[in-house]
């Protein structure tokens, strides 16, 4: 006789496995790490600004007005830095230290991630064609790669887990509204091109600005006989009992040190950082000059030539010469 056949009943899915509710839920527990790393990140960011004297404070080695001027030179949005942040600079940095803290309030609390994540992709997105755009390889300045992490965020969301949304919204028992499937897959097509920009823009070559700290500027020896010309900055004995002398260069205007290097010789430089335009200033533990800002150090017995962090070129040498008297002159 033939058999009857009939369906075979469908299978339950196996606990464990990637159809199973729970194991999706706990999978959705890997966004916590990258949402709490962006946001409290932003927040130490915005109190770290704000907690610095000499950031809005016109003069000082870190203030955002140097910054943005720096950046309206060599990034390629420079003219609307120029149009838009060079002329309240104070106010651009108290804009850009409330949008830190306060996106990454909101992220930490999972409030409206993804609109806050949207926020700060755009945030590092500007951060990466302005403070990190001369960084070469891309992967050594952080900006353009947070820019992909919010977008990440921004696709992924905070998937309701640790969020403050009950103790400033109540228990909402509304289900929520089934994903439109159309609509997820606009999200996650924007989301890609939007991190192939990002990364077709870290790849483009910059263009290498020229200094003239490839030539060293030793000065002649303190034996000099004859006074050189040019403008007196300090003397030799300054240089021992301060480590450094701080000066403004005659023919620029801009801050500049003048060290002392091995075997007795007097090396000068421009004092604005190449990345970003903050004041540097010398180390003497280290005999390096250093950037406040962000970290790069230059070496002055190599012409200032970049020896960490991520400033492009090497800072500006600047002439100097040694009397017979020991004074100091920046030619």
């Amino acid at each position: 006789m033939a058999r009857k056949r009939g369906r075979v009943p469908a299978r339950s899915p196996a606990p464990g496995t990637e159809t199973d509710p729970a194991n999706d839920r706990l999978l959705a527990y890997g966004t916590v790490p990258l949402r709490l790393f962006l946001g409290l990140t932003f927040v130490y960011a915005g109190l770290q600004k704000i907690s610095d004297p000499g950031f809005l404070q016109p003069g000082a080695g870190t203030y955002i007005g140097a910054q943005l001027e720096a950046f309206a030179t060599r990034s390629p949005i420079g003219f609307a830095v120029d149009r838009f942040a060079l002329p309240d600079p104070q106010l651009v940095g108290l804009a850009v230290v409330a949008s830190e803290v306060l996106i990454g309030a909101l992220v930490v609390l999972g409030l409206a991630t993804r609109w806050a994540a949207a926020a700060g992709a755009a945030v590092s997105f500007v951060f990466f064609l302005t403070a990190s755009w001369t960084v070469q390889p891309y992967f050594l300045g952080s900006d353009s790669i947070y820019t992909v992490a919010w977008i990440t965020l921004v696709l992924v969301g905070d998937q309701g887990i640790l969020t403050a949304r009950p103790l400033f919204f109540g228990d909402d028992a509304t289900p929520r509204p089934v994903a439109d499937p159309g609509r997820r897959r606009l999200l996650l097509q924007l989301g890609a091109g939007a991190v192939a920009l990002v990364w077709v823009l870290a790849l483009l070559p910059r263009t290498r600005f020229s200094s003239s700290a490839a030539v060293p500027s030793s000065t002649t020896s303190p034996t000099a006989a004859t006074t050189p010309p040019g403008t007196r900055i300090g003397s030799i004995a300054d240089l021992q009992s301060r480590g450094s002398i701080t000066f403004n260069d005659p023919t620029s205007g801009d801050p500049a040190v003048a060290v002392q290097v091995s075997g007795g010789g007097v090396v000068a430089f421009d004092a604005v950082c190449t990345h970003a335009g903050c004041q540097v200033g010398y180390d003497t533990s280290q005999r390096l000059l250093v950037c406040p800002c962000h970290g790069a150090e230059f070496d002055p017995a190599l012409a200032a030539a970049v020896v960490a962090g991520p400033a492009p070129t090497p800072l500006a040498a600047i002439k100097v010469q040694v009397a017979s008297d020991g004074g100091i002159y920046a030619d």
